[in-house]
């Protein structure tokens, strides 16, 4: 089927599209060391659920989660999706200067395809609804969003293809002579590519680089990490969550999470992972690798609470306001820092991470699963080999 030949040109591990330029000093601090967020609803919500000897799950999510969307498929069908930053148009430094339309390129491309999904998966499974609507709510997200000519005219003949494909029967979808959708993304993200900015000379050196970094970020919150592991199952998630709250700085907030996240003893604190990435990521404040803090907490909420089959509700555009959110953190860390080479990835991952998908690498429900697996591999440990491991 040639729907699952997707084009993965912009994940995490891609480091960025096209991006050619400068090494940052190495002296150069990648860290803001700005102040905490405050964690005193989460801590709030806690304190009601330690009281409760039932949990009503709705009261619940309704403190934890209130944006938490409801159920229902959703289709792009306008063009509310976009970034505009005109402060940037003139920017001397080439990533700032090229951040609009790289970002818009992007969501251009992942939304007209989640709206190819819902169209596919309604005319062949009959299982979810909004067949009829995908071809006119495509025809309305338009490519002026886009200024660069060249990526303009790409995304114009991209539209044009995808318009085609959902055109078309139920059996002409499941023939062997369907359209190449994998191709035809394929085709446009490589303008996306080649339009972009390369901020790193080579590939090899920069990922390096880059772990390096990563092993400092996530070493920050060590000692308040080993005391959450060091905790029973019954007093592990209220130490958690005051270790989230006491931490002295952001960075340490986003380190600990990351941790936390990434270990097989929080398989069932989930909506707190959720609740509390929401917070780190709603402030504005930098880190490193707040892409893969988003990128975690999107695959969470959709296989933690939403679902992880190709029939659940999966609500791009609500993950899609967080990953605008982000991107715009990192671009003004890289408006205070020009030769911050590992902001430029983060925004740079961001913006080209893929929506989540219906249908992706894993065969059997949607891409959730597998972001999990990819992002938060510790998630999958044998407890039994965790302890081999320490010892």
């Amino acid at each position: 089927m040639r729907i699952r030949r997707l084009a993965y040109l912009f994940l995490a591990t891609s480091i960025v599209a096209a991006l050619g330029c400068s090494k940052a000093k190495e002296e150069e601090s990648f860290f803001d060391s700005d102040k905490p967020v405050d964690m005193t609803s989460i801590l709030q919500a806690y304190q009601w659920y330690e009281q409760q000897t039932e949990v009503d799950y709705q009261e619940f999510y309704t403190k934890l989660l209130p944006d938490l969307p409801e159920e229902d498929f959703y289709l792009f069908g306008d063009t509310s999706f976009v970034i505009r930053l005109p402060q940037y148009a003139q920017a001397e430094q080439p990533f700032l200067a090229q951040a609009e339309d790289f970002y818009n390129g992007c969501a251009f491309s992942w939304n007209i395809y989640s709206n190819y999904e819902v169209y596919y998966r309604g005319m062949t499974s009959h299982s979810i609804s909004g067949t009829e609507e995908a071809r006119p709510y495509t025809e309305a997200i338009s490519a002026d969003i886009i200024n660069n000519d060249e990526l303009h005219r790409a995304a114009k003949a991209y539209k044009k293809a995808m318009l085609a494909a959902m055109a078309l029967t139920e059996e002409e979808l499941q023939d062997d002579d369907a359209p190449n959708i994998g191709g035809y993304m394929s085709d446009f993200n490589a303008v996306i590519e080649r339009t972009a900015y390369r901020f790193y000379d080579d590939e090899d050196e920069f990922v390096a680089f880059l772990d390096s970094v990563s092993s400092m970020a996530t070493s920050l919150a060590s000692d308040r990490f080993q005391r959450y592991s060091a905790a029973n199952e019954k007093e592990q998630l209220g130490v958690i969550l005051h270790e989230m709250a006491d931490c002295q700085s952001f960075d340490e907030q986003c380190s600990l999470w990351l941790s936390w996240a990434d270990c097989n003893k929080s398989g069932g604190e989930d909506e707190w992972l959720v609740a509390t990435a929401i917070q780190l990521m709603k402030s504005g404040r930098y880190f490193p690798f707040l892409n893969k803090i988003w990128i975690s907490w999107r695959a969470l909420c959709q296989g933690s609470l939403l679902g992880n089959s190709r029939d659940s509700f999966i609500p791009n555009n609500y993950y899609n306001d967080y990953r605008r959110l982000c991107y715009k953190t990192c671009l003004h860390r890289i408006e205070r820092h020009p030769n911050d080479i590992i902001a430029m990835n983060c925004a740079a991952s961001i913006a080209g991470r893929t929506n989540m998908n219906r249908f992706g690498q894993y065969a059997f429900g949607n891409e959730a699963v597998m972001e999990l697996y990819s992002m938060l591999p510790n998630r999958f440990n044998d407890s039994e080999e965790e302890s081999e491991e320490e010892n």
